[in-house]
């Protein structure tokens, strides 16, 4: 009796141009991860900045500070 083999399996192990596609997949991803987190961090600090500002402007007219 012949062994059944799942080929999806057998590719995975064997075929070293389907590995390297991974990896290079793998490496694309994980740059897109680091640019998408410094831009969501960059958005961070702008928001932060404009909601201190707003704060400030809030205090002065909460005060009775000139325009």
């Amino acid at each position: 009796m012949n062994e059944f083999k799942l080929p999806h399996v057998e590719d995975l192990r064997t075929d070293a141009t389907l590995i390297r596609g991974l990896q290079e997949d793998f490496k694309a991803i994980e740059q897109e991860d680091i640019d998408l987190r410094k831009l969501i961090n960059d958005k961070h600090d702008d928001l932060s900045k404009q909601l201190t500002q707003l704060n400030q402007r809030l205090d002065e007219l909460m005060n009775g500070g000139a325009m």
